[in-house]
């Protein structure tokens, strides 16, 4: 086995407990990764603005959010942006209506939430100061720049079925993925994952993937869970993490601080 030089998880689900908190042994358990020399990153679909008040209290060398949409990197000022361009999000959501007609949409921008009235969304969310109600899609595209990740919602078709229309109507034109959010799709820029993403971030460090341990509990982990080395689903995870096709490990759950359980492991191998 290759000594890891990385480790990268993502967060809901993840490294983090029912209730969002970080445990004292998950933190213990990095902190102790990085000073033995390992590098740790946080992937998360999470928008920048809903991930520091997380990634700020660990050995973060670097930060994925959105699926890959934002890189952030302590030695550059500004994110790597990696978004849908405007005509394309149009033929996108043009093509997913046309597919699953009661679908409402939202635009995550890094800086906020943008939704239109057809996309529910919780209470909080809607009183979030960076959230922001607009008339329709139309002005939704007009309005939400960049389109860093594309929020689909069904109001009633379920989300097996909506996923499999979808994909099949927008093909190459974006990524299609969730993680376990009821009737909700996320869609990102051709070729944005987390996978690309932790890829390009460890290529630049000169990491290669068997040197790269990854921690996820839903589908949209899968790219970055096969890419890396060592991939470990969580046992509180998605079914379609379990198939063992995939030839992934198992970390015990996130109630469980499944993620310090294998990194301890893993440095005392070191």
């Amino acid at each position: 086995m290759v000594s890891p030089r990385v480790i990268a998880t993502d967060l809901d689900g993840t490294l983090l407990r029912f209730d969002g908190s970080l445990s004292p042994r998950t933190i213990d358990a990095l902190s102790a990764a990085e000073a033995a020399g390992l590098r740790v990153v946080v992937v998360t679909a999470r928008p920048p603005a809903a991930t520091w008040m997380i990634s700020d209290r660990l050995p973060c060398s670097a930060v994925v959010c959105a699926n890959g949409a934002f890189t952030h990197l302590p030695d550059r000022a500004d994110p790597v942006v990696r978004a849908l361009d405007r005509d394309t999000s149009g033929t996108v959501v043009a093509k997913l209506l046309a597919a699953v007609p009661d679908l409402g949409f939202a635009v995550e921008t890094g800086d906020g939430l943008v939704y239109e009235p057809a996309f529910e969304v919780s209470e909080w969310a809607a009183e979030a100061p960076w959230s922001t109600e607009v008339t329709g899609v139309e002005e939704l595209l007009e309005r939400a720049t960049p389109v860093a990740k594309l929020l689909a919602r069904a109001a009633e078709t379920p989300l097996h079925d909506m996923r499999a229309e979808a994909q099949a109507a927008v093909g190459g034109l974006a990524e299609v993925t969730h993680s376990g959010g009821s009737r909700l799709l996320e869609l990102s820029a051709p070729g944005v994952t987390k996978g690309n993403a932790l890829a390009d971030v460890c290529g630049s460090w000169g990491v290669t993937a068997e040197e790269v341990v990854y921690f996820g509990d839903m589908p949209n982990d899968l790219s970055a869970l096969t890419w890396a080395g060592h991939g470990y689903a969580m046992a509180n995870g998605h079914p379609d993490l379990f198939d063992p096709v995939l030839g992934l490990g198992v970390a015990p759950s996130h109630q469980e601080d499944g993620v310090a359980r294998v990194v301890e492991r893993i440095l005392t191998e070191l």
